[in-house]
């Protein structure tokens, strides 16, 4: 299994979209919620997502294609 941690973006017409509620049905991915800043115009959720490579891949386009930005987060420890 493979790790990734990302920073999602969500615009105001997002925020109340259930994406990673898709994300977990629809792909063989685990996802773990490490922060989250929401409110009613915009959303930043911090989040790593454990599985194979080409179901990771996949669920991160599927994020895209819902409207939410997706950028990547190498070597950043999340604390608490």
């Amino acid at each position: 299994m493979n790790m990734i941690r990302l920073q999602l973006i969500y615009p105001e017409e997002k925020v109340k979209e259930p994406v990673l509620c898709m994300v977990c049905k629809n792909f063989d991915v685990v996802v773990n919620i490490r922060k989250a800043q929401v409110s009613q115009d915009t959303g930043f959720i911090l989040v790593e997502i454990d599985g194979e490579s080409d179901e990771i891949e996949k669920a991160i386009k599927f994020i895209e294609e819902q409207g939410v930005e997706v950028q990547p987060i190498e070597g950043q420890i999340f604390t608490e």
